[in-house]
């Protein structure tokens, strides 16, 4: 019997889906955590757009510099916010 844990890896991506799907907010800090990159560089490179907008500012619970029509329309449909890499990876494992 192996006792070695199986390390699951995550993309920023594979993390939208899942956001998106279920339409869940998180923090940059906490799916940054998860891919081991900075908060500040996550999302370089990428369109502003609503997909990409479950990912938010701890401060106010939106996506930073996004404009009205790049955010999901649903945006606060809940109240909760994955705010730490642990509880984002707890609830990849086990979304609600």
């Amino acid at each position: 019997m192996n006792d070695t844990a199986t390390v699951v890896e995550h993309t920023v991506d594979s993390i939208l889906d899942q956001l998106d799907h279920f339409h869940q907010r998180a923090t940059y800090g906490a799916v940054a955590g998860v891919v081991d990159s900075s908060p500040r560089s996550l999302m370089t490179g990428r369109e502003r757009d609503q997909r990409s907008s479950w990912i938010v500012s701890r401060k106010d619970g939106l996506p930073t510099g996004y404009q009205p029509d790049q955010t999901h329309p649903d945006i606060r449909a809940r109240d909760q916010i994955l705010g730490n890499p642990e509880a984002l990876r707890t609830w990849l494992h086990d979304p609600r």
